[in-house]
């Protein structure tokens, strides 16, 4: 029986099967005269095309009529149901599917889910709680933060003996990336407006421009105290400067939920979900804060189908799990010492900043300066290669061993390691 671990954040859906191949996409959806269209082909048109997308069907899965008639969609679960079989199709439609939900999922949604997953066909032989998932090996009480579109869920995790068992939960509607995005979009409206009095959000164009643009600009300011944008309209370009410390206290100003849990969980050690990762450039609180990576809950389940199914007795979210061992243990613990630089030719920099990676006529070409046409930046932050953006088809390690390789059109970049030990 073919099996794959489906992890619903709709910042970023993750689908991954039991061979490790990988298929993600955002939670946006296009309703078209032919169809539903899911994920970046959707997003790419969300502001030139509002009326027509959808974005909040996960957060508010529910078969309430939507205000529009379309023959394709009744309600947000015929939307979903579409990203969903694409999800599960690109995963080469396995007959079983473990189901890593937030915490925000309600009971009724549950449900609505279960059944869906049935209409594909498939089978959810596990409904996980996304951040146990994440936890599952943690050695102390965690408390896991996690960015959805439109809400944060805040879990706290506590081992005990030979389990793990989520013990707290807050859910924080209304505060997500998406309205971090927002409050972004329309500081840089007020920047154009002083200095120009030109609205960048009164045109779909540039509004899809400053949103598609977002996620990079945030990734810079994590490592850059100021980044220049440019944005244009029929008057000409118009430069400006994002300053890091501004960005901050407007993304701090958001935050008094989530600063809130903290202090009730003084102690806890804190644990970003990879979603959630660009929160550790632009808030203080998480500025020494491990991120999960990508696939840490999704593999953990994998890995582990056997054990998880035999505690399974209840498919509505599993909520405590028996620990499995230390599979999801950090690369270079136990002895084992990170890369500390990338080589390209007879050059390396190293990668405690962001280095980008350019694709040049006969090799690649490496900096450390931020490089907008860069095909590929990385940095390693918290014992992991974490990708801060990438437009080609990049294989990346497993690990940030040693000897381990980056491969790039073609080209292989090796990690290494320069010291004295």
């Amino acid at each position: 029986m073919t099996i794959a671990a489906l992890e619903l954040n709709d910042q970023m859906l993750l689908i991954e099967a039991e061979d490790g191949s990988l298929h993600a996409e955002p939670g946006f959806a296009r309703l078209t005269k032919d169809g539903i269209v899911t994920g970046e082909a959707a997003r790419a048109v969300a502001w030139r095309e509002p009326q027509h997308v959808y974005h909040q069907y996960w957060c508010n899965l529910n078969q309430t009529p939507l205000p529009i008639r379309h023959r394709h969609a009744r309600h947000h679960a015929d939307i979903a149901f579409a990203q969903l079989r694409a999800l599960w199709q690109n995963a080469g439609s396995p007959a079983s599917l473990i189901v890593l939900v937030p915490g925000s999922f309600a009971r009724d949604q549950l449900s609505l889910l279960l059944g869906m997953i049935e209409a594909l066909p498939s089978e959810a032989s596990a409904v996980i709680d996304s951040a146990l998932a994440a936890c599952s090996d943690v050695q102390r009480d965690t408390l896991f933060v996690d960015l959805q579109m439109s809400e944060s869920v805040l879990t706290v995790c506590q081992p005990r003996g030979d389990s793990v068992s989520v013990v707290d939960q807050e859910v924080l509607p209304g505060l997500g990336m998406g309205q971090l995005q927002n409050a972004l979009a329309r500081h840089i409206s007020d920047l154009m407006i002083e200095s120009y009095r030109f609205d960048p959000l009164h045109s779909s164009e540039t509004e899809q421009t400053i949103f598609d643009q977002i996620p990079h600009w945030l990734a810079r300011l994590g490592w850059e105290s100021d980044v220049s944008i440019k944005l244009s309209s029929e008057h000409g370009e118009h430069p400006c400067i994002l300053n890091r410390d501004a960005v901050k206290a407007l993304i701090g100003e958001r935050l008094a939920g989530v600063r809130s849990f903290l202090e009730k969980w003084h102690g806890c050690t804190v644990l970003l979900s990879h979603s959630s990762g660009l929160l550790t450039g632009l808030v203080d609180e998480f500025s020494e804060t491990r991120v999960a990576g990508q696939t840490t809950g999704t593999e953990h389940c994998l890995l582990h189908y056997e054990e998880i199914l035999e505690q399974v007795d209840d498919l509505y979210r599993v909520r405590s799990l028996l620990r499995t061992g230390t599979d999801d243990e950090i690369p270079g613990m136990n002895g084992q010492r990170l890369a500390t630089h990338l080589l390209c030719g007879d050059r390396a920099l190293p990668l405690s900043q962001p280095v980008s990676i350019r694709l040049g006529k006969s090799e690649p070409h490496i900096s450390s300066e931020w490089d907008e046409e860069a095909a590929l930046t990385v940095v390693i932050r918290d014992h992991t290669l974490e990708t801060l953006q990438r437009s080609a088809d990049v294989s990346l390690p497993q690990s940030c061993l040693p000897g381990e390789s980056i491969r790039i059109d073609g080209h292989e970049l090796r990690l290494i390691r320069v010291g004295n030990d």
